[in-house]
């Protein structure tokens, strides 16, 4: 099964009372250009018996999730960092901005995702879930407009963790034959229910 595209990011506050994990506020981040999930687990725990290995266990530890989209809105960096939306009067014009200060404060989100693969000779959509994220301000980079446009992309990396559920799950997933069932699938997860703004 080989991989062909990525599609629909979400992301959605995440919420935990008494061990159960809820989501809020989903909004799809972007257009997805790329993604990368480096995980890494313990070092090798190995329990010697009769002079060989007998048991060993290499448990989740922590992981990264890198994600590129085509753009950052307001509306989408505001929920990814935790920053709240103020409005400022330029002339006679309001607009609205993003401080950076002591109180942002970077949420716990869950993150979705869509990877588009190729099976068989038909495409399949698996849809991911990753339970607890926590992004980065990303940084900023830009160069200026030459002879050809060249495309430059925003890229946002968070740490990926074990949820606040009684086996701590990290990550769900599942496959499924359109990508319009693979964005129900997230959305039910992350519990989105109304029109994302995001996009």
């Amino acid at each position: 099964m080989a991989t062909i595209g990525l599609s629909k990011p979400y992301a959605a506050l995440y919420q935990e009372n008494g061990g159960v994990v809820t989501y809020t506020k989903g909004q799809v981040m972007g257009k997805a250009v790329e993604v990368s999930a480096s995980i890494e687990t313990g070092d090798a725990n190995n329990l010697y018996a009769d002079n060989g290995v007998a048991e060993s266990d290499r448990s989740f530890s922590n992981g990264t999730l890198t994600i590129t989209t085509d753009d950052l809105t307001q509306e989408v960096s505001a929920l990814l960092l935790g920053l709240t939306p103020e409005e400022i009067t330029v002339g006679s014009e309001k607009v609205s901005e993003l401080v950076y200060n002591d109180d942002a404060e970077a949420p716990y989100l869950g993150v979705g995702l869509i990877i588009k693969k190729k099976r068989g000779g038909a495409y399949c959509y698996r849809a991911i879930v990753f339970h607890k994220v926590q992004f980065a301000v990303p940084e900023d980079s830009a160069s200026t407009q030459g002879e050809s446009i060249e495309w430059q992309t925003p890229q946002i990396e968070g740490t990926i963790m074990r949820d606040d559920t009684e086996k701590h799950a990290w990550k769900r997933e599942a496959t499924l034959e359109t990508e319009a069932k693979a964005e129900a699938y997230i959305k039910q997860v992350l519990g989105i229910t109304t029109p994302e703004i995001g996009g």
